[in-house]
Order: structure tokens, then sequence, then C-alpha cells
């Protein structure tokens, strides 16, 4: 399912604080640039807490209809990404 998986677009969260990221990632899904577009989010996989942070998000936002987990799906980048379809 995901062999030719091309997401629309990127944010990449690397290197972020948890609030700085989440504020970054709000404040672009907000403008509306991406509304019915796939967007893979790049975390990173380190100790796990913005990725949780983000998928929480996601889960909470009404512009995010669907979340794929990058280790679900086998995404490259495996559990250091999540794709919100918006």
């Amino acid at each position: 399912m995901t062999d030719h998986f091309q997401p629309d677009a990127r944010i990449d969260l690397h290197d972020r604080r948890p609030d700085a990221a989440l504020a970054l990632l709000e404040r672009e899904i907000a403008s509306g640039r991406y509304k019915g577009r796939i967007l893979e989010v790049v975390h990173g996989q380190g100790r796990g807490v913005l990725r949780e942070q983000v998928r929480e998000w996601g889960r909470r936002s009404p512009q995010v209809k669907r979340i794929w987990e990058g280790e679900d799906y086998f995404l490259p980048g495996g559990g250091g990404v999540t794709v919100f379809f918006l």
C-alpha cells in the first residue's frame, strides 16, 4: 500500500522543543495552505516525546481527517514520521 506513497508536503520539526514544534505545526496547518493535502510531519524518533505530542495534537485537530503513523505503514523514516491527511 505504501510502495509509492508520496506526501504533498513535508514539515520538519527536528531539533525543536515540543512547544515550539507544535506552535509551528498549528500555525502552518491553520494557514490553510495544506487543506485537502497529505502532509508528512518529520519529528524524529528520539525518546518519543515530540512524536506523541504531534500525534495527540493531530487526533484533536478538526483539520486532520486521518493519521498514518510511520511505523505502522512502513514509511521511510518509520516511527520518526507521522502523516496527516487534511
